[in-house]
Parts: C-alpha cells; sequence; structure tokens
C-alpha cells in the first residue's frame, strides 16, 4: 500500500514492510510486520469467501486501440488510464522518493518501493505484470490507453505527477494497481475509494460505484475479500495523491497480501495476474456501460 513506513537504519535490519517501504535496497521481507491500513480505513470485513517532475526514463506511455477493434465495444475510443504502482528500479534512488510532494491535503513522499513477497518477488513487479495484460487486451478492444510509466526500469515517477498524467488525458476511468503488505496471517484484496478532497469533489460518486463494481468482478480471481482492511472489500483513503487529485473516476486497488504465503502464491502466478487484468476490465466495462 502507498503510506510509508519509517526508513530502518541498522544495515543488518532493513526489512521493511508494507506497499509503501522505501529504502536503498530493494524491499525485502520482515520477520513481522505491522497491518496496513491509515488515515480513514474502516473496520476489519465481516465477509467471508496511494507538483513534482518525473526521475528517469518514466513517464506516462499511450497508446491507441486496435482498428481492427468492434465498433460496438464499449471500449471503442475510450480512454483509460492505468497507474503500476511503484517502479522496479525505485530502491536506487531514495533521494528522489523521499522528495516532499503536495497529495491535496498535506505532504506525502514522491514514491516509495513498495513491498514484496517472503521470498523477494517485488509489488512493482507484479503491477507492472498486470498493467501490461490489462493495457494488451484494453488495446484490442479498441481503448486508448495511458500509463503513467513506460518501463520497470526507471524510478518514479511521483504520485502527484502520475495523477496529472491520468488527468490529462482525460481519461474515462483508472486504475491504481497495487498489493499490500500487511501481517503473515491477513489475507486478501480490497478496493480504496477517494474522499472528497476539493479537487476530486466531482468524480467521488462514480468513483465509488466503480469501486463496488470492482470488488465484485476482482472476487472472481479466486483471491479472497481482505479479512483486515476496510468492510466487505471497500475502504476510504484522504491520504492519498493518486485519490485526492484525480479529476476522473478512479480508484486503488489493493490486489492482495503479499506477506501472506497463500495470497503470495496467487500474486506471483502469471494466470492470476492475467485473471486480475481480465477482471479489471471486466468492471470498467460495466462502469462504462452504466454510467449515464
Amino acid at each position: 500500500m502507498p503510506f510509508v513506513r519509517p526508513l530502518a537504519l541498522a544495515a543488518t535490519a532493513a526489512l521493511l514492510a508494507g506497499c509503501g517501504s522505501t529504502s536503498s535496497e530493494r524491499p525485502a521481507a520482515p520477520a513481522a510486520s505491522a497491518a496496513s491500513g491509515a488515515a480513514s480505513a474502516s473496520a476489519p470485513s465481516s465477509r467471508a469467501p496511494g507538483s513534482s517532475a518525473s526521475s528517469g526514463s518514466t513517464g506516462s506511455s499511450e497508446d491507441s486501440g486496435s482498428p481492427e477493434a468492434s465498433r460496438s465495444s464499449v471500449f471503442a475510443g475510450a480512454r483509460i488510464g492505468i497507474d503500476p504502482g511503484h517502479n522496479g528500479r525505485n530502491y536506487t534512488d531514495p533521494g528522489v522518493l523521499t522528495r516532499q510532494i503536495w497529495n491535496g491535503r498535506g505532504y506525502e513522499d514522491c514514491n516509495t518501493t513498495g513491498t514484496a513477497t517472503n521470498a523477494g518477488y517485488p509489488e512493482a513487479d507484479y503491477t507492472w505484470g498486470v498493467a501490461t495484460a490489462l493495457r494488451a487486451m484494453l488495446r484490442r478492444a479498441g481503448a486508448r490507453v495511458v500509463m503513467t510509466r513506460a518501463s520497470n526500469e526507471g524510478v518514479g515517477p511521483c504520485v502527484d505527477r502520475r495523477a496529472a498524467i491520468i488527468n490529462r488525458a482525460h481519461a474515462d476511468v483508472a486504475i491504481d494497481i497495487h498489493a499490500d503488505g500487511a501481517g503473515p496471517d491477513d489475507r486478501g484484496f480490497a478496493v480504496l475509494q477517494p474522499v472528497a478532497s476539493g479537487t476530486n469533489d466531482a468524480v467521488v460518486r462514480p468513483s465509488r460505484r466503480y469501486a463496488r463494481i470492482l470488488r465484485d468482478a476482482f472476487e472472481r480471481t479466486g483471491m479472497p475479500v481482505s479479512d483486515y482492511l476496510g468492510s466487505d472489500g471497500l475502504t476510504t483513503r484522504d491520504d492519498l495523491a493518486g485519490l485526492n487529485l484525480t479529476t476522473v473516476p478512479q480508484v486503488l486497488i489493493e490486489c492482495g497480501n503479499m506477506r501472506n504465503a497463500e495470497d503470495a502464491a496467487l500474486l506471483t502466478s502469471a494466470a492470476f495476474q492475467r485473471r486480475a487484468a481480465r477482471q479489471i476490465m471486466a468492471a470498467m466495462a460495466t462502469f462504462l456501460r452504466t454510467r449515464h
């Protein structure tokens, strides 16, 4: 998740937890990690089974939809924003990551390294895998896709810059893709919804409708609804730039807990990543068909 935990000071103990870790080392697994959540997270679920210039070679990557796409597709000509959380080399430049940016309510770090599974598989690799699968599917359906980063080999961009990329594209709908780094016994996915910040006021209501659609669709991936974050797979956050600064319908999905062995087995699977992309796309399609 994209909130920041303190930097570890001892080199031998630099094991950080959570989607928002920052370090000069690649994300690593702690012996025990704090549970996720901040600001306005809701009570645990009773349901069963996150202005600065970008750094490095990062930035938007926009692709036109295939001319062979069906004209009847809900995605034909649609503009879709995808923000794959973090970046594959964020760990190489802590000076950039800790730069303070305005997130619409207060200041936060430019970006973070993200979390990792206990075996060392980085969150940035997961988010890039899902994002590129989703981009390919959307392009085949006729969509125009804007990505907030062009590769998994850079640093940044800062989270306010990512919001600006999607806003400038006037996306019809957008998704922030993440995975969490909570306690080892915590399981499942949750969809994070915006709170009115002034900037995003016009899109809070459609974003929350989109969040419910995405929650229902993502259950079909085989990942359970979170048993520790929010309620019924939904929660609100008022401290994240991507949600506070958006001017388009947008939510953030924590696709599972990378520190949980069962969730990690899914998150590291290419088959699951394709299922995740398909269900995000399905939720976008339902949202677009029913927005008027």
